[in-house]
């Protein structure tokens, strides 16, 4: 018989807070302490005040504080997902039962998702401690973590499964993309790049407090659900101990 893959869900859950949560919500602690520190006595006035003028302000701090840690949290949550297994040879105690590989990677993927969505809601919950927000901000933000994890989470998965230097790979394409998408706006061979910039568009929608495009989020998701799939291709395929 198959072992049971939710017998493994709780040690994938244990393992992402032991080795990824925890570095998750101290660079969203850093970076909200930095982004307090640098408020200026104006700034804590119209915090004081309240009223429109606070909300504005609370969502170009949440702006900027989204635009610091939405590449972060999936690059720590997903880093090496199965590459680490195979280089520091964990895949043959993990699958001395007969475990699916792509089911068991794609459990991890999922559990990895939802406690990261949970780690960005604590950022954003953090954020308006110090600061007011309103409604939409809070929503916008959190979109854009899910919008996020599966772009780039999903380049990690494939590369993961390809290569040991996965967060290397996945650094280098997104600057890559971001970089020519600033260089060549209207190519329309852009829409073979994963779309990375969109995200960064919306931000700014967000600090401007008006709903989000929902299109282009939801490219950068199939985008990255696509990167997944073929990660499962590679995963199905490619002996582990290669």
């Amino acid at each position: 018989m198959k072992a049971r893959l939710a017998r493994y869900g709780l040690w994938q859950a244990r393992d992402f807070v032991i080795d990824r949560a925890l570095a998750i919500l101290f660079t969203g602690a850093a970076v909200i302490f930095v982004s307090w520190q640098m408020f200026t006595a104006g700034s804590h006035a119209a915090i004081a005040r309240g009223g429109l003028d606070a909300q504005r302000f609370g969502a170009v701090v949440l702006k900027g504080i989204v635009e610091l840690v939405w590449i972060i949290i999936p690059l720590l949550a997903v880093r090496g997902i199965s590459a680490d297994d195979r280089k520091e040879g964990r895949y043959r105690l993990l699958f001395a039962k007969p475990v699916s590989v792509p089911r068991f990677y794609a459990q991890a993927f999922a559990i990895h998702g939802v406690l990261a969505m949970m780690c960005g809601a604590l950022v954003v919950a953090g954020t308006r401690i110090i600061v007011p927000l309103s409604p939409i901000s809070v929503r916008g933000a959190l979109m854009i973590f899910l919008a996020s994890y599966l772009l780039v989470g999903g380049l990690l998965f494939l590369f993961s499964a390809v290569w040991r230097w996965d967060w290397l790979a996945t650094g280098v394409v997104l600057a890559g993309a971001m970089y020519l998408a600033g260089e060549f706006p209207k190519a329309a061979w852009l829409k073979l790049l994963p779309p990375a910039w969109e995200i960064g568009l919306q931000l700014r929608v967000l600090q401007e407090m008006q709903p989000l495009d929902w299109r282009p989020l939801l490219w950068a998701c199939g985008y990255g659900v696509a990167c997944f799939l073929l990660g499962l291709i590679v995963l199905r395929r490619r002996p582990l101990a290669t």
